[in-house]
């Protein structure tokens, strides 16, 4: 099959009254902003209780939604428990929760879609999940869309950033050069069995030394040849309306505070230091041990009991337990 030639302006496929048209089905009818999905045919439609056509519903609201970076399983399940719309199975907090290292892309898209699928299988919120640069070639991210779904995610974000990277104090990363991502876009898009899953395409040329007119362009063109939503890692927050209205698309953005959401057009507020926190509590109350041969009191930082057994569904266990005799005797 000949590669798709580049949308012009024109004929754009993913415009806002496409997205409108097909947010209505997956939200009631209600669509408040563009999300550039194409429209869905008889056999795309959205599915109203799929991943992606709940998350679509959550970015037809005027309300920014929360969305919680997590790096294991148990921190998910907390953000759903905590009532936050969305959880996103990061990798950099992956690669330090399964590692010990920092997001220098050293983690495999196989590690990736593995915890999006173990987090799918905990909670029911939506899931953005972090795909770095979509596994590879375009025909590597056509084949990591499919696995994605499979998986429950709602999102795959995708980024221009490949190779190793976030080498603090060394080198950020390399770009792929704009048609090369928009090959992967392209890939990307054509790999999803139905108008449901939402596509997010990541920009990093601020956080790699590029200028913010670079990046708004690329996003502009990601968002042209089939990008759902847009991300701009160390963008200034008072770039972020422009970033949207350039790419007339919704936009996650790293924010300190729903306000800092609600001002600058962002869409998606997204907190990412949920892992560093827990690290710094068990971090100090070792450090407490190993000075004093003890810890302190904990009952302020410690998940009480509880708690703990909401979080392992430990009544929902134990009545299975019951019903199906789990540990008669002679059982295996």
């Amino acid at each position: 099959m000949m590669a798709r030639p580049m949308r012009t302006d024109g004929a754009a496929g993913a415009s806002r009254r496409h997205f409108i048209q097909g947010t209505a089905a997956a939200a009631g009818g209600v669509a408040a902003h563009a999300l550039g999905a194409p429209v869905a045919t008889a056999a795309q439609a959205p599915s109203s209780s799929s991943p992606g056509a709940r998350l679509r519903a959550l970015l037809a609201r005027p309300e920014p939604s929360r969305c919680v970076n997590c790096g294991d399983v148990a921190t998910a399940r907390l953000v759903e428990m905590h009532g936050f719309e969305i959880a996103m199975t990061g990798g950099s907090a992956m690669s330090l929760s399964l590692f010990g290292l920092g997001d220098y892309g050293m983690g495999t898209i196989d590690n990736l879609i593995d915890f999006c699928e173990r987090a799918s299988d905990a909670i029911d919120i939506p899931i953005i999940a972090d795909a770095d640069d979509g596994g590879g070639n375009p025909l590597n991210v056509y084949r990591t869309i499919q696995r994605y779904e499979r998986a429950g995610a709602a999102c795959v974000m995708i980024e221009d950033l490949f190779g190793a990277k976030h080498l603090t104090g060394y080198n950020e990363g390399k770009i792929l050069g704009a048609e090369a991502m928009v090959d992967k876009i392209h890939a990307a898009a054509d790999a999803r069995s139905n108008g449901d899953l939402v596509l997010m395409t990541r920009c990093d040329i601020v956080a790699a030394g590029g200028t913010v007119d670079e990046a708004l362009e690329r996003v502009a063109l990601y968002a042209r040849e089939g990008g759902d939503v847009i991300f701009v890692p160390s963008i200034p927050l008072d770039q972020c309306a422009r970033a949207v209205e350039m790419a007339d698309r919704p936009m996650l953005g790293s924010v300190s505070s729903l306000d800092d959401a609600r001002g600058n057009r962002i869409s998606i507020a997204f907190f990412g230091s949920m892992n560093l926190l827990a690290l710094g509590a068990v971090d100090r109350a070792l450090g407490e041990l190993a000075r004093d041969g003890q810890v302190g009191p904990t009952g302020e930082i410690m998940l009480d009991p509880d708690r703990r057994w909401e979080l392992v569904r430990n009544a929902n266990v134990v009545e299975r337990a019951k019903r199906y005799n789990a540990q008669r005797e002679g059982a295996q």
